[in-house]
C-alpha cells in the first residue's frame, strides 16, 4: 500500500504542475487551474492575485499529500529519507 500511494503521489504532482498539456489540449478558452495562474501574472499583470491562485495550489496539493501519507501510515521524515 505504501507503494501505490506513494506512486499515486509522484503522478498527481506531475500533473498538479503541468501547464502546456492542458493548454494544448483545451485550446484557448480552458480554465486550468495552473492557466489561470500564469494568466494572472502574465497577462493581467494581477500579482495579488497570481500569488493567492498559487498558495492555494501549494496549500491543496500538500494537504493531498499529508492525507495519503496519514492513510498508508507513513511519516514525512521517513519518506524524505
Amino acid at each position: 500500500m505504501p507503494g501505490i500511494m506513494s506512486g499515486s503521489i509522484v503522478v498527481f504532482m506531475l500533473t498538479l504542475g503541468n501547464y502546456l498539456t492542458p493548454n494544448l489540449m483545451g485550446g484557448k478558452n480552458s480554465l486550468w487551474f495552473t492557466e489561470q495562474i500564469y494568466n494572472q501574472f502574465i497577462a493581467s499583470f494581477n500579482w495579488n492575485q497570481g500569488a493567492a491562485f498559487g498558495f492555494l495550489l501549494l496549500a491543496l496539493s500538500s494537504c493531498i499529500i499529508w492525507l495519503g501519507l496519514k492513510l498508508t501510515g507513513q511519516k514525512l521524515s521517513r519518506v524524505v529519507q
